[in-house]
């Protein structure tokens, strides 16, 4: 049932000039993690880590995503920890917990080769920290600082150098050099992985050798750390097939350095000679990738819609870098050259096709045979599997005796509105096609810098299928200027970000809903609006809920209950469209937009679980109600507010909606000091789309604080909290309200006349009546008229009391009432009135 809000106070049009509030991060301080005096450790050893961030006050543990790794506290924020034998290689995150909630995550490495510490002083040869072949070292570039460090080599002994520091959140952009025992430069590389340098390097002769690291521009600080790795171990470039099928054993070649493999004399990557391996993988049977291990190594946002997993070749001299083979959704074809002019490669859609742009203006042609009407997601993909390709494709129609015909293009893929949260737009291709008539077609596709390269790893996979909607989920937290988490007051609540990633055209609602709370934490399921990107979630911890950290588990799905509540639904008429469920993968910020890592877009990455803290309660708790309302286009509505102060806050509290829909006019109110309610009025417009929409309010006061508890003086910080998850569903009208003179001016104790219009919509065609809304205080009063179903007009009388307040009067509406099927459906329209003697 449309549930009828007769509230005293209304919103007018006035209001509509506020707009929606961005979201303002509280002063109230939040334990963030910069940086790690060390990334890493060997499985079973332990290493002291120190850490580096903000509001770490009270830090006393670390949570890692697996338990193979404990955390003992030492002293002030160093902690010793322990790599228990069995703990996966790769990738992990640690985070800090204390005083002020759990911080961001920052990655450490767990590595299956000696693991070392740098030893200051070692800026010049004469002092370079000797160190052994197939080993890592930890190392920080402090402001002018160069770290040199020497090795010994033999003749023909093929040694690859990778610095990771981008890739573990640092702030360094490395330049490396290799130097012989006479100090003559050999090798010297800057950007080579992102901005981290990987050199492959034959030694010449028996001796000593040094390797030099230092940031390009001699910048240096506790957050440029890196870790270096020397090694004659396996290293992988590509592998092929791209994509394979779940749980089908699958044959793929490994191209790489150092793989036991055969010589490819045909191949080349930086002038350097390669490898070709064969092995036989069975993929998982699902491709779904799990939210708590996404990844061994670092995954960008803008990789993290893919579907698939990950392979590395374990050698005795160590484990290879993971590179990524996509789930198939159609029949595998690989690449056969030359397939470029007259020599186009004929495949039949669907199809999976992996290919490579091995030299430089190699251009790949794919051609196929389609009917009239048929449609197509076309998509060309390598950002998403970790090739350095950048693919771009067109779409021709092959014309006899003539050259073909273009007919479509794509390069890059757009953010669909992640944006600094996270981004999830790319530099792959993707485009719907419908098949104009019966006909031979193909797909031209290339490196968009094609004229300047072309080698092994540049792989890629195109995509020819039938259109199927889908969708990928993402939980983020709240901030989108803040690299942050979620901290919970017990009492209190905090806000995340669901963000979806919708595809081949899905545009329909998705349900949220959490799983596997920590004890005393809720969250009330939420839904992203049809069309729609982005949704608050906020998360409830009970009063007197004791600290504690945990990880949150989201599912999303595109069909929930019976769908009666859908809009529009008829039942057995209605396309309810696919029955979708996926996990909510956990992002996070890595430096925030506008620092020196970030001037535009901050960049982001998966996370291993998305994990909150409960801490102590806070002075400021905020609720709204109703909880779910239901409303037409065109209506006015007031939320009650309520608020809770502990810890002797008393102050004025502002109250503002945050997350509206579109045209959702924000209103604001002021809960007074030490008073405990309010009312917040929202006026619903008329070109609000219909559909289902979460939303919250967001209360803001001044509190004086001081870390220092008995400190004499506190200066004032800013509150800023949450209030509960707020459902709004809008109904369509079934009649648009029109005032034609919108008001105008009223006399006290006099009359008003108003020319009231309505066009009824969407089948109604019944009886209606209009009646007057308003606050009390106003004294205003008219009587109900009713038009008939054969009216469209009518004539509506406002009368003042001899004592109605003089001004402007704000909070008066017409409204119009339908009965809809039994329903009564409510319609305002604002009513402008200037009050006078």
């Amino acid at each position: 049932m449309i549930t009828s809000l007769r509230t005293s106070a209304l919103i007018v049009l006035l209001f509509g000039m506020l707009g929606t509030p961005k979201f303002a991060q509280a002063q109230w301080p939040q334990a963030k993690l910069t940086s790690l005096s060390r990334l890493g450790s060997r499985v079973g050893e332990s290493v002291d880590v120190t850490l580096n961030g903000t509001d770490l006050e009270g830090v006393h543990s670390l949570w890692f995503d697996h338990p193979g790794l404990r955390a003992f506290h030492l002293k002030a924020s160093t902690f010793r920890v322990v790599c228990a034998p069995g703990t996966p290689v790769g990738h992990h995150d640690v985070r800090a917990v204390g005083t002020y909630g759990v911080t961001n995550p920052r990655t450490f490495v767990v590595d299956d080769r000696p693991d070392l510490v740098e030893s200051e002083p070692n800026n010049v040869l004469s002092q370079a920290q000797v160190v052994t072949l197939n080993s890592v070292i930890n190392g920080q570039i402090t402001a002018t600082d160069v770290d040199v460090f020497g090795f010994d080599g033999k003749a023909g002994q093929r040694v690859l150098f990778e610095l990771n520091a981008e890739r573990l959140e640092s702030r360094l952009d490395a330049t490396i050099h290799i130097l012989n025992a006479a100090g003559r430069e050999l090798a010297e590389c800057r950007d080579a992985l992102g901005v981290d340098p990987f050199l492959d390097l034959t030694l010449p002769a028996d001796g000593r050798y040094y390797i030099k690291v230092h940031d390009v521009v001699y910048g240096g600080s506790a957050d440029h750390s890196y870790r270096l790795t020397l090694s004659d171990g396996p290293h992988l470039d590509a592998i092929l097939p791209t994509v394979a099928t779940p749980g089908v054993p699958t044959s793929f070649t490994l191209i790489g350095r150092n793989l036991g493999g055969t010589p490819a004399p045909d191949l080349l990557i930086d002038g350097r000679p390669i490898e070709r391996k064969t092995v036989t993988i069975t993929p998982p049977a699902s491709g779904e990738i799990d939210p708590l291990t996404p990844s061994r190594h670092f995954l960008p946002s803008q990789a993290a819609p893919r579907r698939g997993f990950e392979y590395a070749l374990t050698l005795p001299s160590g484990t290879s870098n993971p590179l990524f083979i996509a789930e198939a959704t159609d029949p595998v074809v690989l690449e056969a050259e030359p397939n470029q002019d007259e020599h186009a490669q004929m495949v039949t859609p669907p199809c999976d096709i992996s290919g490579t742009f091995g030299a430089p203006n190699d251009s790949d042609i794919y051609r196929f045979s389609a009917r009239k009407g048929e449609v197509w997601w076309i998509e060309a993909t390598a950002e998403r599997l970790g090739s350095p390709a950048d693919p771009a494709f067109l779409i021709q129609q092959v014309v006899a005796k003539a050259p073909p015909k273009d007919l479509g293009a794509a390069e890059d893929t757009p953010d669909q509105g992640g944006g600094a949260q996270f981004g999830v737009g790319s530099v792959d291709a993707s485009l719907r096609w419908q098949v104009p008539e019966d006909g031979t077609y193909q797909v031209v596709v290339n490196d968009l810098y094609s004229s300047q390269r072309g080698d092994p790893r540049l792989v890629y996979r195109l995509n020819i299928r039938p259109e199927r909607p889908d969708f990928r989920l993402f939980i983020v937290p709240a901030s989108a200027t803040l690299v942050d988490s979620l901290t919970i007051a017990a009492g209190g609540r905090a806000t995340a970000t669901v963000v979806a990633w919708r595809t081949d055209g899905f545009a329909g609602p998705i349900r949220v809903v959490a799983g596997d709370l920590p004890p005393g934490v809720r969250c009330e399921p939420v839904t992203i609006a049809a069309g729609q990107v982005m949704a608050p979630v906020v998360f409830e911890a009970e009063e007197g809920a004791k600290p504690r950290v945990g990880t949150v588990q989201l599912v999303g799905r595109s069909r929930y209950g019976d769908r009666k509540e859908e809009l529009g639904y008829v039942s057995g008429a209605t396309k309810l469209g696919p029955d979708l469920s996926h996990q909510a993968i956990a992002g996070t910020m890595i430096w925030p937009p506008g620092s020196p890592q970030a001037p535009a877009m901050a960049p982001a990455r998966v996370s291993r679980g998305f994990v909150l803290a409960v801490v102590d309660a806070r002075p400021l708790t905020l609720t709204a109600s109703p909880p779910t309302f239901t409303v037409a286009q065109g209506h006015q509505v007031n939320l009650s507010v309520s608020v809770a102060r502990r810890d002797g806050f008393a102050e004025a509290v502002t109250v503002t909606a945050a997350d509206l829909p579109a045209n959702v006019v924000n209103g604001t109110a002021t809960i007074a000091k030490a008073e405990t309610t309010g009312t917040l009025p929202l006026f619903v417009a008329k070109t609000v789309a219909p559909g289902e929409y979460t939303f919250l309010l967001r209360g803001t006061g001044p509190f004086p604080f001081s870390k220092t508890p008995d400190a004499q003086k506190k200066p004032n910080i800013t509150l800023n909290e949450p209030s509960n998850a707020i459902r709004l569903v809008v109904r369509p009208a079934p009649l648009t309200l029109t005032l034609n003179n919108k008001g105008g001016a009223l006399k006290q104790g006099g009359t008003l006349e108003v020319d009231v219009t309505i066009a009824r919509q969407g089948g109604f065609a019944d009886d209606l009546t209009v009646s007057l809304v308003s606050p009390p205080a106003l004294k205003l009063s008219a009587t109900p008229v009713t038009i008939a179903a054969s009216q469209t007009t009518a004539k509506f009388v406002v009368q003042a009391a001899a004592d109605s307040p003089v001004g402007a009067v704000a909070g008066a509406a017409v409204r119009a009432i339908a009965t809809v099927r039994g329903e009564p459906i409510e319609v305002d329209e604002p009513l402008v009135l200037t009050l006078g003697k």
